[in-house]
């Protein structure tokens, strides 16, 4: 799990913190834990989301595809086909499922810190949060196994070996995914923030969920469920004032800083 830096920096969330403050699900292994994105120096628990949207996978999410059929067997397909990459796609891979806002700051040519940036931070925590709600109701609801939980895969992000099929695996949270709502919704919202980087942002999106088929921890339906989702998502916080205002505050705070 993340490391709990002091109060002078950024803090991290945790997957396992995440589904406590949702009231979902106890915690899973290490290996499936979200990104690290950053909250106020008090406590996760104060990110407040603009609205409870937890409903809304309901509305967006079809079932994941059975297994068996010719969409499950696709699945399979793309992700045994994602292990081999080369070992260069295959750190930042892992990178990806270590990390969430520094994946992307760096394409808006600065280092997204707390202090720097509170309120930029803050709209991406507040979206982040929200688009969480629904994704991690979705997983409880459908229970899919992840790749690793299912197939024998030579290389698993976060082991040190690849893995063999464990049908009664406990935490069966493959779909949707988590890190493609994250990576979606982050750099949906920095693409409102600035628009000229939006091209280049969402671009990385797309390569930060597919990393997730490479770490053998979802398949091609469940980044795409994230995607989905984190679309819906912002969608509907482009018609929350709250959220405008913030968005404006953030435009003006990075506006300042380039």
């Amino acid at each position: 799990m993340p490391h709990h830096p002091d109060t002078s920096r950024p803090r991290s969330l945790g997957l396992s913190a995440v589904l406590l403050c949702l009231g979902l699900a106890a915690a899973p292994a290490t290996h499936a834990a979200s990104p690290e994105w950053e909250t106020p120096a008090t406590s996760h628990k104060d990110v407040k989301p603009y609205a409870d949207v937890t409903a809304l996978q309901a509305v967006v999410l079809p079932p994941p595809p059975a297994e068996g059929t010719q969409a499950d067997r696709d699945d399979v397909a793309g992700v045994l086909a994602r292990q081999q990459v080369d070992p260069a796609r295959r750190a930042s891979a892992e990178l990806d499922g270590e990390l969430l806002y520094d994946r992307f700051a760096p394409l808006l040519g600065i280092e997204l810190k707390r202090e720097r940036f509170p309120a930029l931070i803050s709209l991406l925590n507040r979206s982040v949060r929200q688009a969480g709600q629904p994704a991690f109701a979705a997983k409880q609801i459908y229970r899919r196994l992840r790749p690793y939980q299912r197939l024998t895969l030579s290389q698993v992000c976060g082991r040190s070996g690849g893995s063999k099929p464990d049908p009664d695996a406990q935490q069966r949270t493959s779909y949707p995914s988590g890190h493609s709502t994250y990576g979606w919704t982050t750099a949906l919202v920095l693409a409102r923030v600035a628009p000229d980087k939006a091209a280049a942002l969402l671009a990385r999106a797309n390569e930060y969920a597919d990393s997730r088929l490479i770490c053998g921890m979802h398949f091609q339906s469940d980044v795409e469920a994230g995607r989905q989702l984190a679309t819906a998502v912002v969608s509907q916080l482009d018609l929350n004032p709250e959220f405008q205002q913030d968005l404006q505050r953030a435009r003006a705070e990075l506006a300042a800083a380039r």
